[in-house]
């Protein structure tokens, strides 16, 4: 009877033994999980940090005589920070070439008639999504507002394209030269496969236009009635 027992204390100790080495053999692998999401969040938040965010660049002008393309009282470079044109104050931001372009703009010494009196000149005001296109909107500079010259924007899905075009229907900045509708600007570099995100589409785009901008049968701010919206900057870094 005796030895019957202490065969019996000795398997359930061996039981047990094997249940706990299992069990700490499953927490040391959900321990190892745990650790590798927590090292995956922080490289994300670590390469979010790094983005360059979309929108008006203070820090951004249009080389002379280096645009790329030219609209009705506007000179326009559009491309990679390192794109000739693009004059930087300082070191050019390294930005996502499947996604970002960055846009360099300037009315100085292009002819223009309709100009507004007040005007100093072509400011970046916004831009907006448009089926896969990207529409970036100009507005006239005026005396205590800061003139903008350049900007980082959405590269186009696909095939779409870049337009430039005035943010009020009374302004003749980024008409284009000759015809209806908007300037074609283009899209270099590789095509985007991935679709607009809510973060180009929502909290970085601004406010709506003030003034209506209608070209052809679109409408891209409709139902305001101010004549020059105010400058809008978005958050860049």
């Amino acid at each position: 009877m005796n030895a019957e027992a202490n065969v019996g204390d000795e398997g359930a100790k061996g039981r047990a033994q094997a249940e706990m080495s299992g069990s700490g053999e499953t927490e040391g692998e959900l321990s190892r999980r745990a650790l590798s999401a927590t090292a995956q969040q922080a490289a994300d938040v670590e390469t979010a940090s790094r983005r360059v965010l979309l929108g008006a660049r203070h820090d951004l002008k249009l080389e002379s005589g280096k645009a790329t393309t030219t609209c009705q009282c506007l000179a326009v470079a559009l491309g990679s920070a390192t794109e000739s044109g693009m004059a930087w104050s300082g070191v050019a931001p390294q930005l996502d070439p499947n996604m970002q372009l960055s846009i360099a703009l300037s009315s100085e010494g292009q002819p223009c008639q309709g100009e507004p009196k007040q005007s100093l000149g072509a400011s970046y005001w916004g831009y907006r999504l448009s089926g896969n296109d990207v529409v970036v909107l100009v507005e006239a500079a005026r005396a205590g507002r800061p003139q903008t010259s350049g900007a980082i924007v959405p590269k186009p899905v696909g095939s779409g394209q870049v337009f430039v075009a005035p943010a009020s229907s009374r302004l003749p900045y980024g008409r284009p030269l000759e015809g209806k509708g908007m300037c074609k600007i283009g899209n270099p570099g590789p095509a985007r496969t991935a679709p607009f995100s809510e973060l180009e589409v929502g909290s970085d785009a601004p406010r709506p236009a003030t003034g209506d901008v209608t070209f052809g049968s679109r409408n891209l701010v409709p139902n305001q009635t101010e004549a020059v919206p105010s400058t809008i900057e978005i958050p860049s870094d």
